[in-house]
């Protein structure tokens, strides 16, 4: 467990190093909504084939299409040394292949314990500790361009690093079939492609709403990029790192179908606030640490709602429908375009609200017995 600490911690610095700091230099050279949002959308829509590439892995070799991830650290490299939208967003489309391989298969290497909560929430807090030292050093190093640079190169090298570490401690633990009988051949639980839905909704509607709220806090903070990457990303992720095993202990005793009613109510009450809130107010309502809760609870559904031996595809199901809301929420920074952030903000509500609903419906259709799954 250790090593597979270490490899996410390396993983996801690489992963936060890169991402973070891109809305300011977005805003920086001048891009409007529409191509702020594309930062998530473009990369999102190559990240539709996670559950393709899942499936790979779970037919071929978990370790191998690991392995082929690693390549993702060269691109995060690159895009140190381009200050071009279209040059960026070209970079983007080429690392995220690497990514939508990458994540379904660590993942699934976190789900193969009896306890699936309290190691997801393990994964996590490993998560946040990349994400809180990525945020730091680079919005550190922002200050200086032959720094930030250097930080980008670290970055590469750490993305690289942390998917070697895994490859090899990873053994696969699933049956293989002859490639032309298996590839195709998998049934998708019905409550999961359920489950799916109500994400996508959710997932719109954070994407959506975080998205434009994000250039509002790099106002709020004065447009510097060392306090953007401490309150967007280091202060909720070392929270996040705090009370990862505490969300992992909730969502173990209210199930994940409870927690998904739970975790669509907070998202909607935290946007609705970081949408009228002002000056430091909103830095302090941004850092509520939610996205781990959110990861833990959906991680523990999936587990719950698929075989071993098709777990890595079922994650790149889960992985694909994250990153389809996603790519659709560029939508909303053309209606941010033309009839301000607000309305943005509105249209992202009402899908969180959605969600919600589908999610009452899951926990209903659980409560009935309809599978044995807790």
């Amino acid at each position: 467990m250790t090593l597979k600490i270490l490899a996410t911690i390396l993983f996801y610095f690489g992963y936060g190093s890169y991402y973070i700091l891109l809305r300011p230099r977005f805003v920086d050279l001048g891009a409007t909504y529409f191509q702020i949002l594309l930062i998530d959308s473009l990369p999102a829509f190559v990240a539709l084939t996670s559950v393709f590439w899942g499936r790979l892995a779970d037919v071929i070799s978990r370790r191998l299409f690991l392995l082929l991830s690693s390549l993702g650290g060269i691109f995060v490299l690159l895009l140190g040394f381009s200050n071009r939208i279209g040059a960026l967003l070209f970079l983007l489309l080429f690392l995220s292949i690497f990514a939508s391989i990458a994540i379904p298969i660590i993942n699934s290497m976190f789900s193969f314990s009896e306890d699936a909560e309290r190691s997801f929430a393990t994964y996590l807090l490993a998560e946040a500790i990349g994400w809180t030292l990525s945020g730091i050093i680079m919005g550190y190093l922002s200050r200086d361009p032959s720094l930030f640079r250097l930080g980008y190169i670290i970055s590469g090298l750490s993305w690289a690093l942390g998917i070697v570490v895994f490859y090899r401690i990873f053994s696969d633990n699933h049956t293989s079939e002859p490639l032309s009988n298996s590839i195709f051949k998998v049934k998708l639980n019905k409550l999961l492609v359920f489950l799916a839905i109500g994400t996508f909704f959710l997932e719109f509607g954070i994407s959506t709403s975080y998205g434009i709220l994000s250039v509002k806090l790099y106002e709020v903070l004065r447009k510097s990029k060392f306090l953007y990457g401490i309150v967007w990303a280091s202060v909720p992720a070392f929270l996040s790192a705090l009370v990862s095993k505490f969300y992992g202990e909730v969502v173990k005793k209210l199930k994940p179908w409870k927690s998904l009613i739970l975790l669509s109510s907070v998202y909607f009450l935290n946007i609705a606030i970081l949408a009228i809130s002002k000056g430091y107010l909103m830095a302090f309502f941004w850092i509520l640490p939610l996205w781990n809760f959110m990861y833990i609870t959906l991680y523990s559904a999936v587990t719950k709602l698929s075989g071993e031996n098709e777990r890595a595809t079922a994650f790149g199901f889960l992985n694909s429908t994250l990153n389809f809301a996603i790519f659709l929420s560029a939508l909303s920074g053309i209606l941010a375009d033309k009839f301000g952030r607000m309305a943005s903000v509105g249209f992202g509500l009402v899908s969180i609200l959605v969600s919600l609903l589908i999610f009452l419906e899951l926990f209903k259709s659980v409560s009935k017995g309809a599978r044995n799954i807790d």
